[in-house]
């Protein structure tokens, strides 16, 4: 049978995820367009995980000495026979059935946007935005959280392993630079991030720095990390955002510094949930 051209699969990483991917699995299935098929990729989980897959899910486990995620992803690609891969987090849901449906409708009416991302924010209505090289801001280009990519562009290049972090970011900076298309930044479609693991500082500083090395390399001139160290000391900011921009602004000149360099490289581990 001929496959649609609209048909996309689910591309998940899991790593001890038996708390949450059952409702990732679940929001999938409840979606007016829900996947044609399933690719797990794990990196050696030791809980139900595996016990919890769909009938017929493609499993691949993790090959390499070392976990890193943009190779993870990679790995997983190789069994995507769609037009189209929706990469989710084993963490998300989407609670609205059409969220899927109104990104495939995106792409599908436009060859100019490439891809399309699920933000958390709240919004009374489904809508979107785009993002490209006039309103991209380093963070906000793509969240492979939760996004409807599409295949051929992730043939002609995909993920960079060496982009320790936000190498979802790196690929929509390529993706705007190169291609010269955008991405749908989509909103008020229900989508739940609900990692057990919390936000730590490590992560956060990770993605900064891998978006200073390998996105916008302004945020290693001395003049942002003079405003970065600025809102270390402010009274006005919180604790919390004082101690994160002072561990910036020390990493940030680390980076600058071939001496201090390994210290501001940061272990790819961060990434493994």
């Amino acid at each position: 049978m001929e496959r649609a051209s609209t048909a996309y699969c689910a591309l998940i990483r899991t790593f001890n995820s038996e708390r949450t991917v059952s409702a990732t699995l679940a929001s999938l299935a409840a979606q007016t367009c829900p996947p044609a098929h399933h690719i797990f990729v794990d990196s050696g989980s030791t809980d139900s995980t595996l016990r919890l897959l769909p009938p017929g899910s493609i499993l691949h486990r993790y090959q390499g000495p070392a976990f890193n995620y943009a190779e993870a992803i990679n790995q997983g690609l190789q069994y995507v026979d769609t037009d189209y891969v929706l990469i989710i987090s084993s963490h998300t849901m989407l609670s609205d059935k059409h969220a899927v449906s109104f990104a495939m409708r995106l792409l599908a009416d436009d060859q100019s946007i490439g891809a399309a991302y699920f933000s958390n924010e709240p919004s009374q209505t489904t809508k979107y935005t785009l993002i490209d090289s006039r309103n991209f801001n380093g963070f906000n280009g793509m969240w492979n959280t939760c996004a409807l990519i599409r295949t051929s562009l992730l043939r002609k290049r995909s993920f960079r392993p060496e982009v320790f972090s936000a190498e979802d970011q790196e690929w929509a900076s390529w993706l705007f630079e190169k291609e010269r298309k955008c991405v749908a930044r989509i909103s008020g479609a229900g989508m739940e991030y609900n990692n057990p693991i919390p936000y730590s500082l490590r992560k956060r500083l990770n993605e900064h720095i891998a978006v200073a090395m390998f996105v916008r390399p302004e945020m290693l001139r001395w003049r942002y990390i003079a405003r970065v160290a600025y809102r270390a000391i402010r009274p006005v900011s919180t604790f919390r955002e004082r101690r994160f921009n002072a561990h910036l602004a020390a990493a940030l000149i680390g980076c600058r510094l071939p001496a201090l360099r390994p210290r501001a490289q940061h272990s790819q581990s961060a990434r493994r949930f």
